[in-house]
């Protein structure tokens, strides 16, 4: 029993079961996009992440504004239980002189629109376009020596 409801969560429906009453009861919940693109923004306003998630190839980027910081970070894994994905993004560029980023470790929580750096928390919209990380941001100069 333990498989079917495994794959039962897999396949996107949810199955409620009672050992002493003998119930089953499936539902069906909404699948998760192939591609999902949102906006998100911490409670003080600071942390700013523009998500985009395929969920098909488990591939993606995000853009991280912070204090004045504008990097993008590239997936590199992704894991999806229900309506959560998890997974560990890694520094790619930045358009304001960093040169490397530590590794963001997120979960996106689809049914509630929240995502997860670590401990930081923030909620999500669509309000901003996600084009915004839809191309790295510029190298920075070669510096002559």
């Amino acid at each position: 029993m333990d498989l079917f409801i495994k794959l039962s969560r897999r396949m996107g429906m949810c199955i409620a079961a009672s050992a002493t009453m003998g119930l089953f009861t499936a539902c069906t919940a909404k699948p998760l996009p192939i591609l999902i693109e949102k906006y998100c923004v911490s409670d003080s306003g600071l942390s700013k992440y523009w998500l985009t998630l395929n969920t098909s190839d488990k591939t993606g980027a995000i853009r991280y504004q912070y204090m004045g910081q504008d990097v993008r970070y590239v997936v590199k894994t992704m894991q999806i239980n229900g309506n959560e994905i998890g997974g560990r993004a890694d520094f790619q560029a930045s358009a304001t002189g960093e040169i490397r980023g530590t590794p963001i470790t997120f979960i996106y929580d689809d049914s509630i629109g929240t995502f997860k750096d670590g401990n930081a928390g923030t909620s999500c919209q669509n309000k901003q376009p996600a084009e915004h990380i839809s191309s790295p941001p510029p190298a920075p100069a070669a510096q002559s020596l």
